[in-house]
């Protein structure tokens, strides 16, 4: 998370961190919507107002983290591997409903919406000691959020500072195993952060503000109203990806054995280790050269974490991690603005005129297969070296 203002971006239909702020009445309802204590409203219920906040929410990662097919599939898996235990244990964060009402089986409209609107606007607080799960909920008529002056004729609403802080995000971004691994690690990351001087939080890199309606113009127009981004853009977004990282060649030296290269690395706008979340994240480097005569030569490194199983075997897959792992081998992910410098050494002729590139990679390959794998190329720098003038 960079140090430099929050961005103010105009985004017209895209909407907020506080759900509950102003007029939140069905323009073709007379009556309030009601919200019964102790039990979960639908997301497409609060579109019907919060209309453009909903349709954020719907492109997000978070209303397809309970029926993604690539968390079925792991999940599927795991349940095979370590039994009915899997359930709770995957379901507490992708479908966080199901810890007050036990619907497993996904019945439910509210289930299947995964982190859905009335989950995170019932939050008071998140207790990571707590083992059945982290949750602090008041589930009713009132919803929580960060805005102090907040007002509605929907639904009681309350101000919280706590949706204001990274703590919000740690029930679900950190995870210790019953072995003690700990399997996700962002939010104490993002404390080391803190620790180092860092002053964001999540919300300011992954929530950041835009100007758009708060509530259906047709129900109440509200003018210049600044509210959170809910498609909340993760690890997977190429320009998530672009902020988080600084990569520049340092140096291309022609040596009696190659061509040396120096690259560096930085952590420049995430405040936490890149990649951060599961540990099949990865982040490679690669440096090609191509020379004048098609002789092609590359080299890379890997930023992550590798996890081992109790045989002391590297755990590859998404579906083993949470119930398999019982160690660290190695992290070699970048820490918050920790640099590194890279070097390289390419053997190719020393005579010949070349390309030179530098790419940064993100690679998420949860099932050790390319049709399930994310694949994206965020940083690119290429370099021209000339022995002799081409004619």
């Amino acid at each position: 998370m960079a140090r430099r203002t929050m961005p103010k971006l105009f985004l017209g239909g895209l909407l907020l961190w506080g759900v509950a702020t102003v007029g939140c009445r069905r323009s073709e309802m007379s009556e309030p919507v009601v919200f019964p204590a102790g039990r979960f409203t639908s997301a497409r219920q609060c579109g019907s107002c919060h209309r453009d906040i909903y349709a954020a929410w719907r492109g997000s990662q978070h209303a397809r983290s309970a029926e993604n097919p690539i968390f079925r599939e792991s999940y599927e898996e795991a349940v095979k591997i370590a039994g009915d235990a899997v359930t709770r244990l995957c379901f507490m964060c992708h479908a966080p409903t199901v810890v007050l009402t036990n619907d497993y089986a996904l019945a439910q409209e509210v289930t299947r919406e995964g982190v859905t609107c009335d989950f995170c606007h019932s939050l008071t607080g998140t207790d990571l000691e707590r083992r059945e799960h982290p949750f602090l909920l008041d589930v009713g008529a009132t919803k929580y959020g960060p805005i102090r002056d907040a007002a509605s004729t929907g639904h009681r609403v309350a101000f919280s500072e706590f949706h204001l802080s990274s703590l919000q995000c740690a029930g679900c971004h950190e995870y210790r195993n019953a072995h003690g691994v700990p399997i996700l690690s962002t939010y104490s990351e993002w404390e080391q952060y803190r620790q180092r001087g860092g002053d964001k939080e999540c919300q300011h890199c992954h929530m950041p503000q835009v100007l758009a309606n708060i509530v259906d113009p047709k129900v109440k127009r509200v003018q210049g109203a600044f509210v959170n981004l809910h498609v909340m853009p993760g690890g997977h977004a190429r320009d998530q990806l672009v902020r988080a990282l600084e990569m520049r060649i340092m140096e291309a030296q022609r040596t009696p054995r190659g061509l040396r290269v120096k690259v560096r690395l930085r952590n420049v706008g995430a405040g936490h280790a890149v990649p951060s979340g599961s540990p099949m994240r990865k982040v490679i480097l690669r440096v090609e050269v191509v020379t004048e005569s098609g002789q092609r030569v590359q080299q890379e490194r890997l930023y992550q974490r590798i996890v081992l199983d109790e045989r002391g075997a590297e755990i590859r897959r998404d579906s083993l991690l949470f119930t398999e792992a019982r160690a660290i081998a190695r992290d070699t992910r970048l820490a918050p603005a920790e640099e590194r410098v890279e070097e390289f050494l390419l053997p190719i002729p020393a005579d010949e005129n070349l390309t030179l590139t530098a790419t940064l990679i993100y690679l998420y390959s949860p099932h050790e297969r390319p049709e399930t794998e994310t694949r994206i190329e965020f940083l690119s720098e290429k370099k021209e070296l000339f022995s002799r003038w081409v004619r």
